[in-house]
């Protein structure tokens, strides 16, 4: 017997658009370099580590920003075929 493996044309995709996953996952990005940061910094001490975890908070701060935005302009989900706008 043999099997055959259909390929569906419309797949799985994602619900959210790119531009949202991508700040979303470089969101998640910059909360973790933050959370090691601040382990570093109770370890370690140093300004080092407070002044990197200091610019990965205003990139946070931005990226956060830039998501409301694409929720406000609705620009968050993922289109369908056929959907304009």
């Amino acid at each position: 017997m043999t099997m055959t493996s259909q390929k569906s044309t419309q797949g799985v995709g994602s619900p959210i658009s790119n531009e949202a996953y991508n700040v979303i996952t470089s969101l998640q990005t910059k909360l973790e370099g933050m959370e090691v940061y601040r382990k570093y910094a109770q370890n370690q001490g140093g300004q080092l580590w407070q002044q990197l975890n200091a610019l990965d908070e205003q990139a946070a701060s931005m990226l956060v920003d830039e998501l409301e935005r694409l929720v406000r302009d609705g620009k968050l989900r993922m289109r369908q075929p056929g959907q304009t706008g």
